[in-house]
């Protein structure tokens, strides 16, 4: 990239100061998504759909008994089938597995869901997911703060040299900044129950989302 900036300012045929601008802004979340993953098994295919269809609906029920709503709730990965011996064809049992994934707008009661959940015997609680409602205008804000900290990195750059800057030329924003976490979040990232109970999962802490802006921006030097 900073040498196509390079290209592009030999086309130009004018001096330039070429800078980097970079800013982080937090925000707190406002939900959490987690997956769910429900697999039964038996040597009889009826009773391994049986089991897990019961599961499924007992999960299901939990949750809307506990505040999250029916668009929420959403089934993402569903499968029935067998399960063959290694390096035979020979069926070893029939599975039937379902992955739910879930919204969590209260994130007061994430420890107390999860909790229940791992007392339920699902299979898998996968990785907490944060989010936060206003992400596009925090993004467009750290954007702005990337801008302003290449203009005054270039302004002091130049004034060492004893120049100023002139007008921008060339911009470029430094694309797949991903959002990350300023928190410690659920201890692992995913509970495999494996029919144990663990009873007390705890150290939820939402923290806040990190919101990362990069700029390349090439100034004029008059």
């Amino acid at each position: 990239m900073l040498f196509s900036l390079f290209l592009s300012a030999q086309s130009l045929d004018i001096p330039l100061i070429t800078v980097q601008g970079s800013a982080v802004v937090f925000a707190n979340p406002d939900e959490v998504l987690i997956s769910v993953t429900i697999h039964q098994k038996d040597k009889i295919l009826s009773n391994a759909r049986n089991a897990y269809q019961k599961q499924s609906k007992e999960v299901i029920s939990f949750l809307r008994a506990n505040g999250i709503a029916e668009e929420h709730i959403q089934t993402h990965y569903a499968s029935v089938g067998p399960q063959r011996k290694i390096h035979s064809h020979e069926i070893e049992h029939y599975y039937a597995k379902q992955t739910i994934n879930v919204c969590i707008r209260d994130l007061s009661k994430y420890d107390e869901i999860v909790n229940r959940l791992v007392d339920m015997d699902v299979y898998q609680i996968g990785q907490a997911k944060f989010r936060c409602d206003d992400i596009a205008e925090r993004r467009a804000e750290a954007l702005r703060l990337a801008m302003k900290n290449a203009k005054e990195k270039a302004q002091m750059m130049a004034e060492a040299l004893g120049q100023t800057i002139g007008k921008a030329k060339i911009i470029s924003e430094i694309q797949n900044q991903r959002t990350s976490f300023n928190a410690e979040t659920y201890g692992s990232s995913t509970v495999r129950t494996n029919g144990t109970s663990l009873a007390s999962v705890q150290g939820f802490a939402p923290g806040q989302l990190e919101i990362k802006s990069i700029v390349n921006i090439s100034f004029e030097l008059p």
